[in-house]
């Protein structure tokens, strides 16, 4: 019964406030109403995120139909903080892979401090300077059966690359390529 009684006179005070235009104060505040006894534990939390204008809302956000909403390129993610993470670009992620991918470039650039897609990365690039290695060994020796096995392994080498490379570009392109967090690309 108490529990009951002290719910309703916190959300009265709440409705209250927002309609004696308190607005601008409950806004950018998050309340929870806790009750605990012995035998149950009772938590609501309410998130009032009104706004009348730009400057009611949090940074990189603004006031759209009395709600804030995050400009573009801009999300509520990572730390759940609002608006407070910053999106990579789709076109300027597929330009890059584009160029460099085959470096791993793109893996660092998407990482977000994630360490798989650094190692992810490294691997690629290390497959790269191995067909490139591989390349120079065939070119150095000067006999044909020393340069079969070289040759081989590099033309193999630059095939699983060029595969992965255009692999990467898909993924970007149909949008299954979300960076180190999980955040989708913009």
């Amino acid at each position: 019964m108490q529990l009951q009684t002290l719910l309703i006179k916190n959300i009265l005070l709440i409705d209250i406030c927002i309609h004696v235009q308190a607005i601008p104060i409950l806004q950018k505040h998050d309340f929870i109403i806790e009750h605990s006894n012995n035998t149950n534990k009772f938590s609501l939390q309410i998130n009032l995120s009104i706004c009348i204008s730009d400057s009611d809302c949090y940074k990189n956000s603004w006031c759209h139909e009395n709600k804030c909403e995050c400009k573009k390129g801009w999300s509520t993610w990572y730390d759940k903080k609002h608006c407070s993470y910053k999106q990579r670009s789709k076109s300027s992620t597929f330009i890059i892979s584009f160029i460099f991918g085959g470096t791993g470039i793109d893996w660092f650039i998407l990482s977000r401090k994630n360490n798989l897609y650094i190692l992810t990365g490294l691997l690629k690039f290390l497959t790269l300077i191995a067909s490139c290695i591989w390349s120079r060994i065939a070119i150095i020796n000067k006999t044909k059966t020393s340069i079969i096995v070289p040759s081989c392994f590099s033309i193999s080498l630059s095939f699983i690359i060029v595969i992965w490379w255009f692999i990467d570009w898909i993924r970007i392109l149909l949008n299954k390529f979300p960076d180190g967090n999980g955040a989708p690309l913009i």
